[in-house]
């Protein structure tokens, strides 16, 4: 049984991410693309435009020393989006980032279009990014 084109959208963008390819990865992710990050720290917020989006990854690794991964767990897709369900982990200032989210992530003409970020630890998760 083959894959859904999403769900090999979704493992080619998280394989990208984790590797440091941001040509790939610049190539998956819409240029008006939208990101929505939950919370209450200086990593919350909606990055609107790939170039935003981009920005949003560097805060990420430079904030956790660049020490923060994103490693999908389980990848569901159909053909308008893709919800992963990732482990995300990472070091800050002592502190330690150990979180189960779920992404979705709507997808159109092939590529992320507007991400949504679920924590199901809010409080947790803003700890560590404080």
């Amino acid at each position: 049984m083959t894959e859904h084109p999403n769900a090999e959208l979704a493992r080619r963008g998280y394989a990208a991410f984790s590797s440091g390819d941001m040509n790939t990865l610049r190539d998956l992710i819409a240029e008006d693309a939208i990101w929505h990050q939950p919370g209450q720290t200086a990593i919350a917020g909606d990055y609107i435009g790939r170039d935003r989006i981009f920005e949003y990854f560097g805060k990420l690794f430079e904030l956790s020393g660049g020490t923060f991964k994103a490693d999908p767990e389980h990848i569901f897709a159909d053909d308008d989006r893709a919800v992963i369900i990732q482990h995300t982990t990472g070091a800050r200032d002592g502190k330690t980032l150990d979180l189960h989210l779920v992404l979705v992530f709507e997808i159109r003409g092939g590529k992320f279009a507007e991400t949504q970020v679920y924590s199901p630890d809010q409080q947790k998760d803003d700890a560590f990014w404080s």
